[in-house]
């Protein structure tokens, strides 16, 4: 999700209005509060940053045109993605190494497009569809989280260690 969306602003809102929905926005999720979210925060947060500075906001704006200018190589369903076990070597841990579940379609490149799982499902609360890129090419594809028609659980989904 982008900076504006995230934000609930048109691209055009000025300083201001930024301003205004972000504080709007981190009254609901301030991790001080019973209800709060830490990360939904500082991602807010972090959007607010970027679209109140003036330059940051316009190498933000660059960054995303660039990015919506490129087609989607394919839009599927996240039934569609299979889950696996994603091997994460963590260097701050001497070398120990760890797994996250995640969804995961292979590319034509031969890597992958990636989400974990429980990225997936926060998106699927608010979202009907995502977009992901691969982590080895420049494609990216589609994801529809909630298919018309459809149960939005995941229980189809193909579950594969890697």
């Amino acid at each position: 999700m982008d900076h504006y969306a995230l934000l609930g602003v048109d691209p055009s809102a000025d300083v201001a209005r930024v301003r205004e929905a972000y504080k709007r926005a981190a009254l609901a999720t301030h991790p001080d509060r019973a209800s709060g979210d830490a990360r939904a925060f500082l991602e807010l947060t972090r959007a607010r940053d970027c679209l109140v500075d003036a330059a940051a906001r316009k190498r933000y704006d660059a960054a995303l045109a660039s990015r919506r200018a490129r087609p989607l190589a394919e839009t599927i369903d996240a039934e569609e993605m299979d889950v696996v076990c994603v091997s994460i070597a963590r260097e701050d841990a001497g070398g120990a190494s760890g797994g996250v579940d995640a969804y995961a379609r292979a590319c034509r490149c031969g890597d992958a497009y990636e989400i974990p799982v429980a990225e997936l499902e926060r998106l699927r609360r608010a979202h009907d569809e995502c977009v992901l890129e691969c982590g080895g090419c420049s494609l990216r594809i589609g994801v529809r989280l909630r298919p018309i028609g459809a149960d939005a659980a995941h229980a189809s989904a193909r579950v594969t260690r890697a």
